[in-house]
C-alpha cells in the first residue's frame, strides 16, 4: 500500500467510524483506531506511545483534521461542568470520504464492526484504562512470556494511579475472559472479587 493509499484509507476508517458512532469524542477515536491497530492488526501504520490519556498518535487527530477538512465529519464543541470536549459526527460528505478507501473498508469490515461493537458504549475513563490495559499487555510480550495478571495490574498502577487496583483488575479480568490480553494469564492472580473483599475488609 503506498502512501495515498494509506491516507484514503485512514480517512475513510475515521469517517466510518464518526457514522457508526455519533458523537464520539476525540479521545474515543484515538483509542478506537488504536484498538483497531493493535487487536486487529488493520494496517492504519499509526505509532502509538502511552501518553497521560493512554496510547496516542497525533497522526490520527491530523487524520481527523483532514476528513473534517473535506467534509467527511464535522465537529462540535461541548462543554461539561469542568472541562470541555469535541463531540464528532459524520459529515454531509461522509460517503465520499469513505468511498476513496472502500477496498480497505470492505477488507477490514467485520474488524471496524468488531470494535464498534465491542466499546460502543464505553466512556472515556474506560477506554483509557482499556486502552492502557491492552498497552501494557502488549508491552509484557516484548519482554517476557506470559505473565500473572496481578504483574500488568501493577504496570498499569504505576502508570494511571488514578484508578484503583480494584477498577484495573476487574477490567483487565474481563479483557482476559474475552481473549483481547494475550501476554498474561490469571494463574496465581487475586480475582477481582478478593481485592474488593480485602480493600472493604480494611475499610479502604
Amino acid at each position: 500500500m503506498n502512501w495515498n493509499e494509506l491516507q484514503n484509507a485512514r480517512l475513510a476508517v475515521i469517517a466510518r467510524l464518526s457514522e457508526k458512532l455519533p458523537g464520539l469524542g476525540r479521545t474515543a477515536l484515538m483509542k478506537l483506531c488504536y484498538f483497531l491497530q493493535q487487536l486487529r492488526r488493520v494496517p492504519l501504520g499509526y505509532h502509538f506511545t502511552l501518553y497521560a490519556y493512554g496510547p496516542f498518535d497525533p497522526d490520527v487527530l491530523a487524520d481527523l483534521d483532514a476528513v473534517e477538512a473535506l467534509g467527511g465529519v464535522k465537529s462540535h464543541l461541548v462543554y461539561y461542568p469542568s472541562t470541555y470536549g469535541y463531540q464528532i459526527e459524520a459529515g454531509e460528505r461522509s460517503s465520499r470520504v469513505q468511498e476513496t478507501g472502500q477496498e480497505f473498508l470492505k477488507k477490514y469490515r467485520v474488524d471496524i464492526e468488531w470494535v464498534v461493537s465491542e466499546f460502543a458504549n464505553s466512556n472515556a475513563a474506560d477506554l483509557e484504562l482499556a486502552s492502557t490495559i491492552v498497552y501494557a499487555d502488549a508491552e509484557i510480550g516484548r519482554v517476557s512470556s506470559k505473565e500473572p495478571l496481578s504483574t500488568l495490574v501493577q504496570m498499569v498502577r504505576d502508570v494511571k494511579p488514578h484508578f484503583s487496583e480494584f477498577q484495573i483488575h476487574q477490567r483487565a479480568e474481563e479483557l482476559l475472559s474475552k481473549g483481547i490480553l494475550r501476554q498474561v494469564r490469571a494463574d496465581f492472580a487475586p480475582s477481582s472479587k478478593s481485592i474488593q473483599s480485602n480493600v472493604q475488609r480494611h475499610g479502604h
